[in-house]
Formats: C-alpha cells, sequence, structure tokens
C-alpha cells in the first residue's frame, strides 16, 4: 500500500483568501436565510478544496487502498456546524480553521454522518482510523 503525500496547490493561500474575504462580505449582508447558508456552504467547500478536491492532507486507512470510484470528499466538522457558528458571530479565522475535509470511503462517509459526535470526536467514535499525508504519521 502506498500512502498518500500531501503537496500544497501553489495557490492554495490564495484560494482560501479569497474565500474567506466572500465569508467577511456575506455575514452582514441582510440575505433570504437559505441563500446565506447555501453561499457559506459554497464559501466552506472551497476552502476545504483548496488543494484539489482529493489532494487533501487527512485520509481513512480504509480510503488509502481504495478505488477513486469509492472515495469522498468529507468534511471534518459538517458544513451546517460551521455555518451556524458564523452566523452565531463566532470568529471566522477561528471557524475557517476547522474547515477540513479528509478522504474516506463512501461507507465510511455514511458511518460517520450517524455518530452523534462532532469534528474529529466522529472518527474516533466509529474507530476510522486517520493518516496525516503532510507528517507522514496516523492520527489516531
Amino acid at each position: 500500500m502506498t500512502l498518500p503525500q500531501y503537496k500544497p496547490h501553489p495557490d492554495r493561500d490564495r484560494r482560501i483568501e479569497s474565500a474567506m474575504t466572500a465569508i467577511e462580505a456575506i455575514i452582514p449582508l441582510d440575505l433570504y436565510p437559505a441563500h446565506k447558508k447555501e453561499l457559506l456552504s459554497v464559501c466552506l467547500w472551497k476552502i476545504t478544496e483548496a488543494d484539489g478536491k482529493m489532494k487533501v492532507r487527512y485520509w481513512s486507512e480504509e480510503a488509502t487502498s481504495s478505488a477513486k470510484s469509492d472515495l469522498q470528499h468529507e468534511h471534518v466538522h459538517e458544513r451546517r456546524e460551521l455555518i451556524e457558528r458564523l452566523l452565531k458571530g463566532e470568529q471566522i479565522e477561528s471557524v475557517i480553521n476547522d474547515a477540513i475535509a479528509c478522504i474516506v470511503t463512501k461507507k465510511e462517509h455514511l458511518i460517520l454522518g450517524k455518530s452523534g459526535m462532532s469534528g474529529w470526536d466522529r472518527y474516533l467514535d466509529t474507530g476510522i482510523r486517520v493518516y496525516d499525508s503532510k507528517e507522514q504519521v496516523w492520527c489516531n
């Protein structure tokens, strides 16, 4: 098994800055609530895809040896949670720091969705082992 190696996109910082600027512009606007949430959701997607949809730092153990067609870009902290934090006035940078993706299998994605936990605790709760392809270490 060849483990993935993280390689940041050359425009990673610019892409994140762009999405963050958009979030800063959207938050104070008096928009229809569903529209505001959808626009923020797109911005959060752009942050988690700053290196490319499937070129993220974190991978589940099962994903490292699965076919590309069985993989899913998964938000460690679910977007609805991040959006609620933004709408409640939490510092944008703090929320952005939690906009993290992990590549998992489609089966694992379903399991994580049923966990009832939040963030990385969902992975611990479901026993899904995670590899940090930047540091080249297993996280849990």
